[in-house]
This record gives C-alpha cells, structure tokens and sequence, in this order.
C-alpha cells in the first residue's frame, strides 16, 4: 500500500469517526424525573401544627385537645420506586396545663390549689410507605406504621399557707418530672410535589390511635431530597 492510499484510508477513517458524533450530538437527550438508577434515599424536614388528646375530661373553658408546633424529620430507603421504609423523628413545643386539688380534703371550706403542668410529646415513628406514580411532578403516597411516643412531664408547685379565721391550710410543694413510653399505632397521606429531579415539597396528614380513640391528628408541609 502506497504512502498515498494509506494517507486516503486515514482521512476516511477519520471523516467517518467525526460523521458518527455529529449524529450521537444531534440526539437530544431523554428528560424524565426519574433517573436510569433511581435514588434509594429521601431525607426531608418539616414543620406543621400538632393535635394532641390531653387525656382529660373537658370542661367548658378547657380543650380536650393540646395544640401545638410540631418540628419534624424524615428519612426514608426506597426498595423499588413505589415501596420504601421510612423513619420519621419529631418533636412539639411545650404543652401547659394545670391540675386542681383540695386541702384539707373533705373539709366543709377546703383550699384550691393548682399545680402547674408542663408536657411534651417527642415522637419515633417507623413505618412502610407506598408512593404512587413516576414521571410525574406529584407523586401521592400512604404510610402506615407504629408511633414509638416519649411523654416527658413536668408538675411543679410551690408551697403556701391559706388563713380562714383561726384555721390554716398547708399546701405542700410539688417538683415532679416524668417520662412514660407509649405505642401508637398510625396512618397517614400526602404528596411529594418535585421542584427539580431531586428536589421536593412534602405535606401530609397524620393520626395515631390507641383503644380510646384518635389520639394525634397533625399536618405539616416541608422541604426534601432524594439522594
């Protein structure tokens, strides 16, 4: 083969190799929501308003629900692009009340004294979530699962002598901190409504139950990102 066929067998190789690209570049790319491999992990924080049963008889001037800010975390591992485990961890602002005793009990004028209450839910909820849809800016889901709930509470009050005539009551001081463990079990729906391939708005509705009855309502609306 001469110097020149060479040279020519070259620049057709060449030529044919540039042809080849051009055309690949000319192929606009597919867009989607859902990349090839999908994402495994969301992580997400949200903030919402949280209805608590306080536990109590109501009366007139009392609720029978504590209403409070609730601060939530979620993160969650997808098994296929529906079905994904998800641990949510959430906390409330502090709950106040008040409690009403006698003293001496039994007395024909007895004392009132109050005690003040001061509680708050922080919240361990794992749970299996079915989200429907792909390819779509809003994909609704349900979760279900049990509530793991720490009820920390603190009853404080302060001593005090209460005069009528001649007599006097004493009422003790209280300083007492507690913290009970609860299982609840829950439902729960909403949407992830994406801003961009990984980026997204979550809101939802929670209630979680026990033998008395619907024991939390809440809904919260956030930000997420799956990863």
């Amino acid at each position: 083969m001469t110097h020149a066929s060479r040279g020519a067998l070259v620049a057709v190789l060449v030529l044919t190799w540039a042809a080849q690209a051009a055309a690949q570049n000319l192929v606009a790319p597919s867009r989607t929501l859902v990349p090839a491999v999908f994402p495994r992990w969301d992580l997400s924080g949200s903030l919402g308003m949280q209805n608590i049963a306080a536990g109590r008889n109501p009366e007139p001037w009392r609720s029978a629900w504590d209403h409070k800010l609730e601060y939530r975390a979620d993160v969650g591992w997808y098994w296929t692009t529906h079905l994904k485990t998800e641990l949510t961890a959430s906390t409330s602002t502090l709950s106040h009340d008040y409690e009403v005793e006698t003293f001496p009990s039994g007395a024909s004028s007895p004392v009132y004294a109050y005690t003040n209450v001061e509680r708050r839910v922080t919240v361990l909820g794992p749970g299996v979530t079915w989200q429907f849809g792909e390819n779509a800016f809003v994909h609704p889901y349900i979760t279900g699962g049990v509530q793991l709930w720490i009820v920390q509470q603190h009853r404080f009050r302060s001593p005090d002598t209460y005069r009528f005539g001649p007599s006097a009551s004493q009422v003790p001081p209280i300083d007492d901190r507690t913290t009970t463990v609860l299982g609840r079990p829950f439902v729960a729906g909403g949407f992830k409504s994406y801003i961009s391939r990984k980026a997204f708005v979550r809101s939802e509705a929670r209630a979680a139950f026990s033998s008395a009855g619907t024991r939390q309502l809440s809904i919260t609306a956030g930000i997420g990102v799956d990863f």
